[in-house]
């Protein structure tokens, strides 16, 4: 039954399902034989499907998971320059010119 998996699958259920289980890893599994893998598989009884859905979902939410941050990164940033905008608002005259002076000196450095 095990015949039907790549020896990537069964090397990365193999591997999956030790970590599940807290268990330290196969030394050199990858040198082992497709045969050796199966055996491995069998004497366990690991179950190579639900290991390998188990690693899909895990790749998709880890996709999901770089717009959640740009999201944040967002807020984050429009947050600052909210507070920048209230800090350069209590500025008087004076400060504003010499601020805007130090703002375009950085800006030219780039």
């Amino acid at each position: 039954m095990t015949s039907m998996y790549r020896r990537y699958d069964m090397i990365g259920a193999i591997n999956l399902w030790c970590s599940k289980n807290k268990l330290s890893y196969f030394t050199y599994i990858e040198k082992k034989t497709k045969a050796e893998l199966e055996a491995i598989i069998l004497k366990y009884d690991i179950n190579v499907e639900e290991l390998r859905a188990q690693e899909a979902k895990e790749r998709q939410e880890a996709a999901n998971i770089i717009p959640k941050m740009q999201a944040t990164i967002k807020k984050n940033i429009d947050f600052l320059l909210d507070k920048i905008h209230i800090l350069e608002s209590l500025l008087n005259d004076e400060q504003k010119e010499k601020y805007e002076e130090y703002c375009n000196s950085q800006h030219s450095n780039l």
